[in-house]
């Protein structure tokens, strides 16, 4: 059944069904990659579902696709989708779906990424291992803005978060999955209370980074988490995810210094700096915020091995350009 609705946000947590995966995708003028990720969903193994939608988009083509996609499907597998007028952004956004989730555990998917079809069942199958954890996630695979496979950007993405084999099962400190950004952007299974407990922040607070400090925050919160070396998501290399890739450095390095974390993840979370400072460094200058920029490149964060390194000289060099503009007199 589909449900297109103005509904207030769901209530207590007495309310939630316990077998219930709530898939929460948020939407915002994407119809054909969000008709793609509803298809993915309706090809889970898993059977106890609701796939909830909120979409920011600007016309109802978006509605159009979920009542296509209603029509399709050969289960009855409930679709409650809501409009947003007027819209509500990113962070408001994801945070009306997880009220709105009626499922003790949700899975967040944007709309232009795709579920694995046993991707529920694999992260499901976690919560038997270890009763108590707060949330799960898998590997992703990485396809091209058309659906191609990319094998070869598939591995790197793995190995650079270290989704690798070494990892898999209980994590030992559940804030490494945050502070060593294992944790995905979308496509992990978590206990609703606790999404609601974490929320999103807004990116007047965390900037483009709103993922990273979720999943930080989260992990840094958690009970426990649990990771499978299992393909459970794809995600999707749209113009503008490649174009803000870039983007989140600077905002992840100021959440990883500021965050508090346990004294077991201290020295990780000392590491996870020492990777992120060059890109941070980098992405301040250009940004125009040279003093930050200052500040990441005579930290201890920027390791010494680095400044002799050619990348080193090249961030100064755009530090020093931005000091410079903003100090440079502006024209009428």
């Amino acid at each position: 059944m589909i449900e297109t609705t103005n509904e207030a946000g769901q209530g207590s947590g007495s309310e939630l069904t316990v077998r219930l995966i709530s898939i929460c995708i948020p939407s915002c003028n994407r119809p054909a990659l969000l008709e793609q990720a509803i298809e993915s969903c309706h090809a889970q193994t898993y059977g106890e579902f609701e796939i909830v939608i909120g979409d920011d988009s600007n016309d109802d083509r978006a509605q159009q696709v979920v009542e296509r996609c209603r029509l399709r499907s050969t289960r009855p597998i409930p679709i409650r989708y809501e409009r947003n007028v007027p819209r509500l952004g990113q962070a408001a956004n994801v945070n009306r779906l997880f009220a709105r989730a009626q499922g003790a555990r949700l899975v967040l998917l944007h709309d232009d990424d795709l579920l694995e079809p046993d991707a529920l069942t694999c992260l499901d199958a976690c919560w038997h291992a270890y009763p108590e954890l707060t949330a799960a996630f898998g590997k992703q695979h990485v396809i091209a803005d058309d659906g191609t496979p990319r094998p070869q950007a598939t591995e790197r993405l793995n190995r650079d978060y270290l989704r690798v084999p070494e990892r898999a099962g209980r994590l030992p400190v559940p804030a490494l999955a945050g502070i060593d950004q294992m944790f995905p952007n979308n496509g992990y299974l978590v206990d609703t209370l606790a999404a609601r407990r974490i929320a999103y922040r807004a990116a007047a607070e965390v900037g483009e980074a709103c993922d990273f400090d979720f999943g930080l925050r989260l992990s840094v919160d958690a009970v426990a988490i649990c990771f499978v070396n299992e393909f459970v998501s794809v995600s999707r290399e749209t113009a503008l995810s490649i174009s803000t890739h870039a983007l989140p450095a600077m905002h992840a390095f100021a959440q990883l210094r500021a965050s508090s974390v346990p004294a077991a993840a201290q020295a990780a979370r000392e590491d996870a700096l020492r990777r992120v400072a060059p890109r941070a460094a980098s992405a301040y200058a250009r940004a125009g915020e040279s003093a930050a920029a200052w500040r990441v490149l005579l930290s201890r964060h920027y390791p010494m091995r680095d400044r002799l390194r050619a990348r080193f000289f090249y961030h100064v060099l755009l530090a020093t350009r931005s000091t410079f503009a903003l100090r440079a007199p502006h024209g009428n």
